[in-house]
């Protein structure tokens, strides 16, 4: 059970002592009037923060630590959530909430009880669904504050006035200052959002895609095929649509890989799988071609699955996560060309999923979304289903066992006569695979295949011996 805000106010009002005072500020005071949970809580302390953080701590149960010696802020860790402690940012509250983004969000509250302190207006703002700017100086301030715009904006249901779009568009361009890690942790939290397309073709028109994402930027207008209703762009963003749905079809986010295992920590669930499908197919500006009266779009996969490590990687992820996006980027067609094949084999499904492993469910769903965003004239009305009963063949209402390996690598060297190389991790493959579509079951049946295996790869010259 989450620490709620009123909880966290009252045990921050009875840790401070004689001449602090302390505010609940933005957020946390924002969701409350929205009538909505915050687990994330602000305070601007006019005191000593670091004190103050280490009795909410004691009194909280959460450990202490600071996350920026530079501005002495605090952060109180909680089960679900956490709390933050920052001093005055100016002499007085008012300069604190005059310096933050939005109106909505500089709006404060004493700890100790009393009544909301809105210096800007920022409560009719929200009763307004109205989201403006706290200064003009705010975007140059921190144009990361440009995105922030976009993710506000969907999640609260406000609309941005004139003078705050204005001020966006020719801020958007110095977000090329602004660090890869700080961009990639906005992005997620909009991608986390329901309709998360909104928010992505909002940066589009304020001109902040083109610098986050300029790969994702030059697939607007590029036609497609007759396979396809939209263009590339547009393609994209249908298919992050349909993606929750889909999930929730397919079984629910309790089969998708926890962010953490995906190399996300700490982000929402369904993100890590939301940022493969936006970034899908930003190859296909790239090998766009016209082959008897067609667009075609050869190896927009391979060549997708090194482009999108390459987007991770100036977004400061883990590596983990580069090879979460490479992989099911490099694989989203697969699943497609199985529905061609007929009939189709336990074989084929078996290198299917081995080929996606451990991200089986994520790369259906991808697959399933970017179906879903694909009906042009030439699409037959057949094939979306053919496509979603391949998907429920491939993965079934629950994921089967974990595949039982009958031989080891030092097993197999020494029955193949081998040294430590490919040939063995090759050897194991095989192996897997025949032991995944039933052909072997025991150490004997194994070490029979093994080496015939061996022999017909020596015979064609493949082996490294």
């Amino acid at each position: 059970m989450p620490v709620s805000a009123h909880e966290i106010a009252a045990a921050a009002a009875a840790a401070l002592q004689p001449g602090e005072r302390a505010w609940l500020v933005g957020g946390a005071v924002r969701d409350a009037l929205l009538h909505q949970l915050s687990p994330d809580v602000d305070l601007a302390v006019a005191g000593d923060c670091e004190r103050l953080a280490r009795a909410l701590g004691e009194r909280l149960g959460g450990p202490v630590f600071t996350f920026s010696e530079r501005f002495l802020t605090w952060r109180v860790v909680l089960e679900e959530g956490s709390v933050d402690l920052a001093p005055l940012r100016g002499a007085e509250l008012a300069d604190d909430l005059a310096g933050r983004d939005f109106t909505v969000n500089a709006l404060a509250r004493p700890v100790a009880g009393g009544d909301l302190v809105d210096p800007l207006g920022g409560r009719d703002d929200l009763r307004a669904r109205r989201l403006r700017l706290c200064s003009s100086t705010a975007f140059r301030d921190d144009p990361l504050r440009v995105l922030r715009l976009a993710r506000q904006a969907l999640q609260f249901e406000l609309e941005p006035d004139e003078a705050t779009v204005a001020a966006a568009r020719s801020a958007a361009g110095s977000l090329s200052s602004v660090s890869g890690e700080r961009i990639e942790n906005e992005l997620t939290a909009l991608l986390s959002l329901p309709a998360a397309s909104a928010g992505v073709r909002r940066l589009a028109d304020l001109g902040a895609l083109a610098v986050v994402l300029p790969e994702l930027e030059r697939c607007r207008g590029v036609a497609q095929n007759d396979y396809h209703h939209l263009d590339v762009f547009e393609h994209i963003l249908e298919a992050l649509d349909h993606l929750p749905g889909i999930v929730e079809m397919l079984g629910g986010e309790r089969f998708l890989s926890a962010p953490a295992d995906a190399g996300l920590p700490g982000a929402e669930p369904l993100a890590p799988l939301a940022w493969a499908v936006l970034l899908h197919d930003v190859a296909k500006p790239d090998v766009a071609a016209e082959r008897d009266g067609h667009i075609m779009f050869w190896d927009h996969d391979s060549l997708g699955a090194e482009m999108v490590v390459a987007v991770a990687q100036r977004l400061k992820t883990s590596r983990r996560f580069q090879d979460y996006l490479a992989r099911l980027v490099r694989e989203h067609l697969r699943l497609g060309f199985l529905v061609r094949e007929r009939p189709l084999s336990r074989r084929a499904l078996v290198r299917y999923r081995r080929a996606v492993e451990p991200f089986v469910f994520e790369a259906i769903s991808l697959s399933c979304a970017d179906r879903m965003a694909t009906r042009g004239e030439r699409t037959p009305p057949k094939s979306l289903a053919r496509h979603f009963r391949i998907a429920r063949d491939v993965f079934g209402d629950t994921p089967p066992p974990a595949p039982r390996r009958l031989l080891s690598g030092e097993q197999v060297m020494e029955l193949l006569t081998l040294d430590p190389g490919k040939d063995v991790g090759a050897a194991l493959e095989a192996l897997q695979e025949e032991v995944d579509v039933g052909e072997v079951g025991d150490d004997e049946a194994a070490r029979a295949f093994l080496l015939s295996w061996w022999r017909e790869r020596r015979a064609a010259g493949d082996g490294e011996a």
